[in-house]
């Protein structure tokens, strides 16, 4: 049996198990990665561990959420110079696109984001280093294969749509050169028609994306027993740092 003090709530918590994904805060429902995310953020904010609810009040740190959990974005929006964002509702904001405020912000979250985005996802990795401030840091994660090679699903992804038949979904392409592609058996998280896994990172494709960003601080997630972070050997998730001469 775990005991920790959840730092999303400052509840006191017992769980017999602690996983990435799965609920084991019993007020908040938080998991290993919510929990991580005020860790992280609160050591490359503060330079020390706290609850979300004693972050201090720092209306000259602007940050982007890009889908962050309700329960951390309500805090960070009382704290910071701070707005959550998605993709397929308002406020909306596309990783893809989107830089129209380069270099204006001390911190982003960005936690299963990336395997979700089209092709090429480079320019996802770019683009974030392209919004931050020199300096700034951008808390990160997505399910990575500790092995091996980044596993693009559609590596051709140009004109295409998901049909939904009477058997499933379907994935339909034609690509830059005309040729028509069709993908059975996709990957939704979340549920089917909602985010679609477009790529399994590996670690070292993931490291590679993020070097050639720019990111010169890369570090890996730690665990933190006393605040319910224990971490399993896969997908840990990386703290980046932009270069404070960028």
């Amino acid at each position: 049996m775990h005991t920790f003090t959840c730092n999303v709530c400052d509840s006191a918590c017992r769980a017999e198990v602690l996983e990435r994904e799965t609920p084991s805060c019993a007020r908040c429902g938080s998991n290993v990665r919510f929990r991580w995310i005020v860790q992280a953020l609160s050591v490359a904010l503060f330079g020390e561990g706290l609850p979300l609810t004693k972050f201090r009040t720092r209306k000259d740190i602007r940050g982007l959420g890009l889908s962050d959990p309700i329960p951390i974005a309500a805090v960070l929006a009382k704290k910071f110079d701070y707005r959550n964002t998605f993709f397929n509702r308002e406020p909306r904001f596309d990783i893809m696109a989107d830089v129209a405020t380069a270099g204006q912000y001390d911190f982003i979250v960005a936690s299963e984001v990336f395997e979700h985005v089209v092709p090429p996802v480079q320019t996802a990795f770019d683009n974030l280093a392209r919004l931050l401030k020199p300096g700034g840091v951008a808390i990160f994660s997505s399910p990575w294969e500790p092995d091996g090679e980044t596993v693009e699903h559609f590596p051709l992804l140009h004109d295409w749509q998901l049909v939904k038949l009477q058997s499933g979904y379907v994935l339909v392409n034609r690509t830059a050169d005309r040729r028509l592609e069709t993908f059975e058996d996709l990957n939704f998280h979340d549920g089917p028609g909602s985010t679609l896994e477009m790529r399994v990172f590996s670690r070292a494709g993931l490291l590679a994306n993020c070097a050639a960003a720019g990111f010169e601080g890369i570090s890996m997630a730690e665990d933190n027993a006393a605040f319910g972070i224990v971490w399993e050997p896969w997908a840990r998730g990386f703290v980046l740092r932009k270069s404070h001469r960028a």
